[in-house]
């Protein structure tokens, strides 16, 4: 129930910020990273309340990131390729999801219980992911918009404003 409720409320406050995508994706990945340490805390004694708020933050942030992420991805190509643009992000972030399930699933098989395997599951997920997080907030540099022309080289159109 919490994962359904950040999914479904977030992505409408997303889009509202979405004329400045990096920085709502970066917030949402810190989330998502947050999240997962938070329910990696979780044990056996752990209430389920205090426990449904971890899924919560992680979903608030899948909400909060994804719209910015197809965004993002679509408004900084030519209207020729933001199909193009869209297909390799969905695949991207499929791809994400497959390793992150591969990770998790290699650190829970090399402990015998479920449940010892957990924790260091989840925090092992939410540091690739607050990696990730670092490498979209610092790692992003502004290239200048070109354009191929009929024949064959590219000249520059753009080049964006520094503030």
């Amino acid at each position: 129930m919490p994962l359904t409720i950040g999914m479904a409320l977030v992505p409408k406050l997303a889009v509202r910020w979405s004329h400045r995508p990096r920085p709502v994706i970066g917030t949402g990945l810190a989330l998502i990273g947050l999240g997962l340490l938070g329910a990696s805390t979780a044990d056996a004694g752990t209430p389920y309340w205090t426990y449904a708020c971890w899924p919560l933050v992680i979903s608030a942030g899948t909400g909060l990131s994804m719209p910015a992420l197809t965004v993002g991805v679509v408004t900084s190509l030519p209207p020729h390729r933001t199909g193009l643009g869209s297909g390799l992000g969905t695949s991207a972030r499929e791809l994400g999801a497959a390793l992150g399930v591969a990770v998790t699933g290699t650190i829970l098989a090399a402990h015998p219980d479920l449940a010892d395997g957990m924790a260091p599951a989840l925090r092992t997920v939410a540091l690739i992911v607050l990696a990730a997080t670092a490498l979209v907030i610092v790692g992003h540099r502004d290239r200048p918009t070109t354009r191929t022309i009929a024949s064959g080289e590219e000249r520059v159109l753009s080049r964006p404003s520094r503030p």
